[in-house]
């Protein structure tokens, strides 16, 4: 009994990484309708940036805020100069951003080199908490705490605040949300950097529990996308109940069936694309 708990517990715990790594994704496509391929690369290049500052400083918060202040240059970047020009060109978004996720890959990979890393888990945040006869380590406990602290506040954003109200009628009609004076342009530029500084945060926060090498965006890409899939687009609850699920069945998986743990998010996946392919909460982007 002590064992599936704690295994639910790391799997709740991997459920909040890919929130933080998917909810970017999944505001990103369904506000601005912006498919951005490098997401599984900026997530691993955030969590590069984090380690540099951890080895050259040994400041944990402050490897946080320079992955998440780092993507977001990066992302003003990307929207700037390439993805603003492709307004409603889902082909070409994909074509180039996923060329610029390979680019993104080999910077990390001539920057830091191919050996994999992993970041030392701050000493305030080591040790374990007994769960039956078995230890919970406390930073997985944080892990949550931070999940939960990010889809509380976009939640609110979301459904309480006048932007919030703005990106639900542009994802309505952009057009008419335009026509009535609102800088629609500028609450999805927002939107978006918001949406990569969440994966730099991903990074360096998943980064002592999956650690960083330069090919592992291509993994995070599939299961961002499968999570997205899943929980439906547009709707932050639905992309916490798609990483729910994903991150149940993965950790479960592993421990109990680890030969065929993938399979069962892809059969989730199918059967969601198949009966409901907007995903449990969420919107037709198009």
């Amino acid at each position: 009994m002590s064992t599936a708990l704690v295994t639910g517990l790391n799997g709740l715990s991997y459920a909040f990484i890919l929130f933080l790594l998917a909810a970017g994704f999944s505001l990103t496509f369904g506000v601005m309708g912006v498919l951005n391929l490098t997401h599984g690369a900026l997530f691993v290049f955030g969590a590069y940036v984090g380690l540099q500052v951890i080895d050259s400083f040994s400041a944990f918060w402050l490897a946080i805020i320079a992955a998440a202040v780092s993507l977001a240059v990066i992302g003003f970047l990307l929207y700037y100069l390439f993805l603003r020009h492709l307004y409603n060109k889902v082909p070409e978004q994909a074509v180039l951003t996923i060329g610029l996720g390979y680019m993104a890959a080999n910077v990390i990979l001539w920057i830091w080199g191919p050996r994999a890393q992993i970041a030392q888990t701050p000493h305030i945040l080591t040790g374990a908490l007994k769960v039956g006869g078995l230890g919970f380590p406390i930073y997985r406990i944080f892990i949550c705490g931070v999940g939960l602290l990010v889809l509380g506040l976009l939640w609110w954003i979301q459904d309480r605040t006048r932007w919030g109200a703005i990106i639900r009628a542009g994802m309505d009609n952009k057009e008419m949300t335009v026509s009535l004076g609102i800088n629609y342009g500028f609450v999805s530029t927002a939107v978006f950097l918001l949406g990569i500084a969440l994966a730099g945060v991903a990074g360096i926060l998943g980064a002592p529990i999956l650690g960083a090498y330069p090919t592992m965006g291509d993994n995070l890409l599939l299961l961002t996308l499968i999570v997205v899939v899943v929980g439906g687009t547009g709707y932050i609850q639905g992309t916490m109940l798609g990483a729910f699920v994903i991150g149940m069945l993965d950790t479960f998986g592993k421990a109990y069936v680890p030969k065929t743990a993938l399979f069962f998010a892809y059969v989730v996946f199918l059967i969601i694309l198949l009966v409901r392919p907007s995903g449990l909460i969420g919107r037709k982007v198009f």
